[in-house]
């Protein structure tokens, strides 16, 4: 994630659209609603005093309807007084009986101006009319300073509500581009974790060999793999003869070594597309893909003889002073038969290897075809 936060993106965008909104929604639509309001009631204040100057001129012609010239100063007189309000931007009083104007005609009024007229009636009968012009510039003025106040209420509302934010955004994020590249940290060590832990599941911990679950898992993929394309799959599954015996004289760490030692010997000897895996407590198993009987047999017996050959500590307590193995084999050519079962034919074919004296190979099936251990194969 980049480091720089500007308004390009996605969230900065829209405070700043919102903000924007925001300031010329304060900044126009108050100022205007305030001219809009302010405008009617001067429209009702200028309304308001042109009828009661109306009023008070038909007063004054009503009470002396035949005295012209006092008419006439009176009216004269009460534009006088009126005129002289703020107000009051131009005041004509105008009667129809009486001689002369009762004020001279004033400029005309601007557009802005509130402008009202109202007419005079006597008896029912109109006489004459009063016309008022009020100046809107109040209006107007206090309009503008409103405008200008809110114009800056506005842009401190456009600080408040994106500057400020998107300043606190940008700080977050970057503070969220830590926390992001410590949880990818986290993650690529928590992944190392997860796959040594995925590997330890898969290997005997203390041989360093396939345990017994991986070994009958790719034991089960090689079999498919033969019955698919053909071929031949030889399986060994090797016993150390007399273990029992060995931990109970020599101590269980003795008995370690010696599963050590023979798993290196396992992980030599084999090929690159072969497999070793341990077994159970000292049985191995072995996988040899594209091996018939007859080089299984040749094999394991060379196999059993290095294992014969190699010293161990203590061995000579042993029957026979040497540490031995016992080796099982069963060839799998595509046959409909189980994991499980081709398992058994292996064992069963161990197990006869062991009864016939140990340090012995045997193949399923079991029959007089065992390589004696006096008889071994040459390296």
């Amino acid at each position: 994630m980049p480091k720089d936060k500007k308004i390009g993106k996605p969230l900065a965008t829209r405070m700043f659209v919102l903000a924007l909104i925001t300031g010329l929604l304060i900044s126009l639509c108050t100022p205007l609603t305030y001219l809009g309001w302010a405008w009617k009631a001067k429209q009702a204040e200028t309304a308001a005093l042109a009828e009661q100057i109306a009023r008070e001129a038909q007063a004054i012609i009503s009470n002396t309807p035949y005295e012209q010239q006092y008419n006439l100063q009176q009216l004269n007189k009460l534009t006088s007084e009126y005129r002289q309000q703020p107000n009051i931007k131009h005041l004509t009083i105008t009667i129809n009986r009486l001689a002369g104007e009762t004020s001279a005609p004033a400029a005309t009024p601007s557009i802005v101006d509130v402008t009202k007229r109202v007419d005079i009636t006597v008896h029912g009968t109109a006489c004459g009319y009063v016309e008022l012009t009020s100046p809107a510039t109040p209006v107007i003025m206090s309009t503008i300073l409103l405008a200008g106040i809110f114009v800056g209420l506005g842009l401190l509302t456009n600080t408040l509500l994106y500057r400020l934010p998107v300043g606190i955004i940008s700080e977050t994020e970057k503070d969220l581009d830590l926390m992001t590249a410590k949880l990818k940290n986290k993650a690529a060590e928590l992944a190392h974790v997860q796959n040594i832990l995925e590997q330890a599941a898969l290997i005997d911990c203390k041989t360093g060999l396939c345990n017994t679950s991986q070994s009958i898992k790719l034991l089960d993929e090689e079999m498919a793999r033969v019955a698919a394309q053909g071929g031949s799959l030889s399986v060994l599954m090797l016993d150390i003869d007399h273990f029992r015996h060995y931990n109970d004289h020599s101590g269980y760490i003795r008995g370690d070594e010696v599963l050590v030692t023979i798993s290196t010997l396992l992980k030599t000897y084999i090929r690159t597309n072969d497999l070793a895996g341990r077994f159970g407590g000292e049985e191995f198993i072995i996988l040899l893909p594209a091996v018939n009987k007859q080089q299984a047999m040749a094999a394991a017996d060379r196999l059993r003889a290095s294992i014969e050959k190699l010293p161990f500590p203590d061995e000579e307590h042993q029957p026979g002073h040497k540490i031995t193995v016992s080796i099982g084999i069963s060839t799998y050519t595509g046959e409909p038969i189980s994991v499980q079962q081709l398992i058994a034919q292996v064992e069963q074919a161990l197990q006869y290897a062991k009864n016939a004296g140990r340090n012995t190979v045997s193949i399923f099936p079991t029959t007089a075809a065992t390589i004696s251990r006096s008889n071994p194969a040459p390296l």
